[in-house]
């Protein structure tokens, strides 16, 4: 099972306290544009990505997604999840696909945002000959660091699910072998 650092700690950190989670000032809606880059084996590959936050997501919601993971794995946290407001939208090139889940936290240098999508944005490898099921993997995930300026980098699961464990409480299994750089993140 993959499980990208970062992200990883970015959604456990963000999901912990609900008092560093939300900034008094989230600064919503805001958009963001980025060059996702993904290099395998085969060559590199890079395309536009686009962030579109109408607002973050309340403590109810979030509380309601974190009790399903914790209490009933991925299938009760893909239901909270789908129950929860559309906030959002991430689209890559003609996919589109709405936020259900997105918070900020503050850091020394500015800010990291992590998105939760309805659903997964790109099977990454998927056409290979031995490429594994696509079953399962229903969300995508992005992770935003973000400076004051509004410059930043970052990285995506394009396909993802979200299961509960490892040390920090949550895990993401990345549907490609790595996750998706950002690059270029901007704030419009």
């Amino acid at each position: 099972m993959r499980a990208p650092t970062l992200m990883l700690a970015a959604l456990v950190a963000l999901s912990v306290s609900p008092d560093a989670a939300q900034s008094p000032r989230s600064g919503a809606p805001e958009t963001f544009t980025a060059t996702a880059e993904v290099k395998a084996a085969a060559g590199a590959i890079t395309a536009g990505i686009q962030v579109h936050i109408q607002r973050y997501t309340p403590d109810f919601d979030r509380s309601a997604a974190e009790k399903a993971l914790a209490g009933g794995g991925y299938p009760a946290f893909l239901l909270a999840l789908r129950k929860s407001p559309e906030v959002g939208s991430v689209a890559a090139g003609e996919q589109k696909m709405p936020i259900r889940w997105v918070r900020e936290q503050k850091t020394p240098t500015g800010r990291t945002i992590v998105v939760v999508t309805d659903g997964p944005l790109y099977f990454i490898g998927g056409g290979e000959a031995a490429g594994k099921s696509r079953s399962g993997y229903e969300v995508a995930v992005v992770q935003l660091r973000m400076d004051e300026t509004g410059v930043g980098a970052g990285t995506m699961a394009a396909a993802a699910r979200v299961k509960p464990g490892g040390e920090a409480g949550v895990q993401i299994d990345d549907y490609a072998d790595q996750p998706v750089t950002l690059t270029n993140v901007r704030r419009k």
